[in-house]
């Protein structure tokens, strides 16, 4: 008598999955997504990370060639020589060191825009693009700090960071800000600090 294969292991024959299998392989698919998400957040806080702090040294050189140029530290109008606001200021800045390479994208960081977006959507706006935070906001990403004029002053406070992140973009992560020296530090943010003292981000206490 010749002998026959079982058909189920005969070449080109197709068994069907059967549902333990079936569900093993979503489980795989689902492992594998999420990692790939979780991947790709970390990516992407790594890469605004990385635009936030060339935004700061690009600022932080434009001040150092304003205080060779100028011999002071940019002086902000004061109240008796015109009456500014919040957003007036913002301009003067930007017209300040527009002469030493820093134009109005170079305020807004990418961090800063995807907050702005998530709040803006869930509010049931519609988004914005980097170039269009200007009209959208009253403040920029990075803010400057006021010392005395002189060529010497900013210098003398070496505990004193010369530009700063305007709010917590980064999460956990901290305030970046930049030294005199160009060092570039992790400022805690207030929600660090509540958290280290026990207190509730939204009453402030214990």
């Amino acid at each position: 008598m010749k002998f026959r294969r079982p058909l189920a292991s005969r070449p080109g024959t197709r068994r069907a999955m059967t549902i333990p299998e079936l569900m093993v392989v979503l489980a795989i698919l689902a492992v594998l997504m999420t990692l790939g998400v979780n991947g790709y957040e970390t990516y992407l806080a790594k890469a605004e990370s990385v635009d936030s702090i060339n935004k700061l040294k690009s600022m932080h050189a434009a001040l150092m060639n304003y205080l060779v140029d100028k011999q002071t530290w940019p002086q902000e109008p004061e109240d008796d020589e015109a009456e500014l606001s919040e957003e007036a200021l913002w301009d003067w800045w930007k017209k300040e060191l527009q002469p030493y390479g820093i134009h109005d994208v170079d305020w807004y960081t990418n961090a800063h825009l995807r907050r702005l977006n998530r709040e803006m959507k869930d509010a049931g706006g519609k988004g914005v693009k980097l170039n269009e935070m200007k009209e959208a906001l009253s403040f920029p990403s990075i803010i400057p700090t006021s010392f005395p004029a002189g060529p010497t002053e900013p210098y003398r406070y070496r505990n004193q960071p010369w530009i700063s992140e305007t709010g917590e973009y980064h999460g956990d992560d901290g305030i970046y800000t930049i030294m005199p020296s160009g060092a570039i530090h992790k400022m805690r943010t207030m929600s660090q600090m509540n958290a280290a003292q026990g207190k509730s981000p939204q009453s402030g206490k214990k």
